[in-house]
């Protein structure tokens, strides 16, 4: 079956390219990249049944079509997404740029429901600093939350700020704006949780350099900002974009694929558990759930789904039905008991809900018998800390309130571990989330993130009371640790 140069083939490539970026961002926890791992699962939340509905139309025509609107659908998002799917369908071999339609001009500022203009996402440059100085006291500014990663081996960072007005935003405004800050390529940070107000952003030839408190920086290569203020139209900012900004009119919703006929029988048991196992992928998202997900496992069981995807739905009548239930069987016996308890819930109300063949029906309630006959087995202890490991993640929020309800502070922690069997040094390391509770006191510093290094901690296994790497790089204490 020839499928180079289809928009089909080009699609079911995008998946197995997507597999194949999972399962090298999650295959050791010292090269782990939660970005990676989460941006590209969660292309698969609505574009999963699309790819079905295309691969099992009734003709090689119907196919064609019915793919060229479910890439165009993938590739509307906004203009990271199509980058991103031309790149990594170029690396399997397909033009896609012969196959998307042109990108749709996008104004810069948009207008929500009401007609109030909106902040858009700005890359931070020193016109965007002096622009956020002018309607922002960032001399009173407080960071909320503060998270950097080593994503592979990139270092980036996120910062919440939270921003008093300059100006009056009325009696709605509620509470202060949050200036989101996303910055990539950190090559310094020196951070204290009891030196966190006021922050000043310069931005110049080599880069940005963001002033926490009065002594602490962030130094990265470039950033974007994303301003959360409701009443940013009344901002010296918002007044000119409103100015300059066209009303708003009714446009098309993005409907055309949320309205297209759901595939049948066994491909639509398919699409929903491999539907069901990205979104369990992307759970990585939070990160103190990250060791917790079986994102390996999953991707390598589901590992050239789009390959197999594209040849069953070339099939016909019963034929198909064997060839997706072949599939299947195939995706659910490469990950033992780890696919089947993520997908039983949603299969049992797919069963009890969706006309199915009674083959399909029946193939459910064997599935789910399975698992109710072999529960996952009970969650091991967790393990001593040992007096080595690599940083991978760190988050700091500060204690606050939002929407009128008190928030502790936190820290939460991605760690690479040795493998920690003499016998097999060759093992891939793995990773452990660490949740502290009611924060005294963080500090950080960049050496934090520079491999392995000691490992100090005080508290039970899942109570961390405080937690030093290295001399001093990351120092994380409780409230309640002693000295």
């Amino acid at each position: 079956m020839t499928t180079r140069g289809t928009a089909l083939g080009a699609l079911c490539a995008l998946l197995d390219r997507s597999l194949v970026q999972i399962a090298e961002a999650s295959a050791d926890a010292r090269t782990y990249d939660q970005q990676t791992i989460y941006e590209v699962s969660d292309v698969w939340d609505n574009n999963t049944f699309p790819l079905f509905h295309a691969a099992t139309a009734l003709t090689s025509t119907g196919r064609e079509r019915r793919a060229r609107a479910a890439l165009a659908w993938m590739a509307d998002l906004g203009p990271g997404r199509r980058s991103w799917m031309l790149e990594q369908a170029d690396a399997t071999g397909h033009a896609l740029e012969r196959i998307l339609p042109p990108p749709a001009a996008r104004p810069l500022y948009a207008r929500d429901f009401l007609g109030r203009v909106r902040p858009p996402f700005m890359r931070l440059t020193a016109e965007a600093a002096l622009e956020l100085g002018t309607d922002y006291d960032l001399a009173a500014t407080e960071v909320r939350t503060l998270s950097l990663e080593r994503a592979g081996t990139r270092l980036t960072g996120s910062l919440v700020l939270v921003v008093p007005r300059r100006y009056d935003g009325g009696p709605r405004a509620g509470e202060p704006a949050a200036l989101h800050l996303s910055v990539k390529d950190v090559t310094g940070i020196r951070f204290d949780s009891d030196d966190r107000m006021g922050v000043a952003l310069e931005h110049g030839a080599e880069g940005m350099v963001v002033g926490l408190g009065a002594g602490g920086s962030l130094r990265a290569a470039s950033g974007t900002v994303h301003l959360d203020d409701p009443a940013w139209h009344l901002s010296a900012a918002g007044r000119a974009a409103d100015r300059r900004t066209p009303p708003r009119e009714e446009r098309p919703r993005r409907t055309s694929e949320r309205r297209r006929r759901h595939p049948e029988g066994a491909a639509l048991v398919a699409a929903t558990i491999l539907q069901s196992a990205m979104l369990e992928i992307r759970m990585v998202r939070c990160a103190h759930l990250a060791d917790r997900i079986p994102v390996r496992p999953l991707a390598g069981a589901l590992f050239g789904a789009g390959t197999g995807i594209l040849a069953a739905g070339a099939r016909r009548g019963g034929r198909r039905e064997h060839a997706f239930h072949e599939l299947i069987n195939a995706w659910i016996t490469d990950t033992g008991p780890v696919l089947t308890p993520l997908v039983a819930d949603r299969l049992r109300h797919l069963a009890d809900t969706t006309r199915l063949p009674d083959s399909s029906r029946a193939w459910i309630a064997e599935v789910t018998g399975r698992e109710a006959a072999h529960p996952p087995p009970a969650t091991e202890p967790v393990p001593d800390l040992p007096s080595e490991a690599e940083l991978r993640f760190v988050q700091y929020t500060a204690a606050h309130e939002r929407h009128g309800s008190a928030q502790d502070s936190s820290a939460v922690l991605n760690l690479a571990l040795p493998a920690g069997s003499p016998d097999a040094p060759n093992r891939p390391w793995r990773l452990r989330a660490l949740e502290v509770g009611d924060v005294g006191r963080f500090r950080l510093w960049t050496d934090a993130f520079d491999g392995p290094l000691g490992l100090r901690t005080a508290g039970a296994a899942k109570a961390i009371e405080s937690l030093i790497i290295g001399d001093d790089a990351l120092n994380v204490h409780g409230s309640e640790a002693g000295p």
